[in-house]
């Protein structure tokens, strides 16, 4: 037992470090490739922070465990929309811009209604999954054409220098080996101990993987904070989720088709669905994230955990 603690800590930390390494490296790289810093920011960042989602439920899929690879996904945009957005929020209010008001939370919502949709048969298809994949399509491109849109109007014609780009590489290919090898640790070692406890391969997969893989969200979302820069935090949540819910839930089941269980279709997705409403209900009315709001987005992630402890779910008839 002793053991598998050891390396479960392990697994969190080392997908801590790839991907901290892994985030650092995308604006120098972008430099060096001369991409738009703000689309390699608003584009990538997303999609790296999602790397710890994608390992850890593709590994678990494979080890014959799609209700925890579910759980994780589903856990873990609850965690990063209730949770870390609220703790951001209690920090300091968060002014939110008007692209995260219009095009950003309806994304997310849409994404998250999209999966309980096809996951009500019990089933996320390898059908399913390419439609998710489609759907993440004019998302992405709409996000690239306003940043290059933004860099035209602001003249950024400036690329520094990197010296010794193919360390950089090197470095960047070192994170995500580590994001491999922390995910794999994680699924295998958490699993163990879990069912030590008599735990549920979902509730393995909301609670303890949909935690530990959203530290990297929480790490970027809570420094733009402390930084002043709003729209990081929640355009990364945003986004973050948006990436999740389509392309990786998407890659995923044309890997391999995940089996829902019924209690995420009547219980977790509603949840998701009705905390994406609520925050962009917070967001749109006043323009404001405020600390009241905060209280009641990480209240709902109370509640969420005690649903999954407590073993009780929400009929959809």
């Amino acid at each position: 037992m002793f053991l598998h603690v050891i390396l479960f800590v392990l697994g969190i930390a080392f997908l801590w470090i790839g991907t901290n390494a892994v985030l650092r490296r995308v604006p120098v790289l972008a430099g060096w490739l001369r991409v738009s810093p703000l689309v390699i920011t608003v584009l990538l960042l997303a999609v790296m922070t999602s790397l710890p989602e994608f390992f850890v439920s593709l590994f678990a899929s494979l080890r014959g465990q799609p209700s925890a690879a579910v759980g994780n996904i589903v856990g873990s945009n609850f965690v990063t929309l209730t949770f870390v957005a609220g703790v951001c929020a209690l920090w300091r209010p968060i002014e939110v811009g008007p692209t995260l008001r219009t095009r950003e939370s309806s994304w997310m919502i849409m994404a998250a209604a999209l999966l309980l949709i096809f996951a009500m048969d019990g089933i996320v298809s390898r059908i399913d999954g390419l439609i998710l994949l489609v759907a993440y399509v004019p998302y992405f491109l709409g996000a690239l054409d306003d940043a290059r849109r933004q860099r035209e109007r602001e003249n950024r014609n400036n690329h520094s220098a990197v010296k010794r780009p193919w360390l950089e590489v090197i470095i960047f290919a070192g994170g995500l080996g580590m994001i491999v090898l922390g995910s794999s640790w994680v699924v295998e070692n958490g699993t163990a101990l879990a069912r030590m406890f008599g735990m549920s391969d979902l509730l393995i997969g909301v609670t303890f993987y949909a935690f530990g893989t959203s530290l990297p969200e929480l790490a970027i979302a809570l420094g733009a904070v402390l930084k002043n820069q709003a729209n990081v935090t929640l355009g990364e949540i945003y986004a973050s989720n948006i990436f999740t819910g389509l392309a990786v839930v998407g890659a995923l089941c044309v890997i391999r088709p995940l089996v829902v269980e019924p209690i995420i279709i009547q219980r977790d997705l509603p949840m998701l669905i009705v905390a994406g409403v609520l925050l962009q209900m917070f967001i749109t009315t006043g323009r404001r994230f405020v600390r009241l709001e905060a209280l009641v987005m990480v209240g709902i992630y109370i509640l969420f955990l005690a649903a999954q402890f407590m073993g009780f779910s929400i009929s959809l008839d």
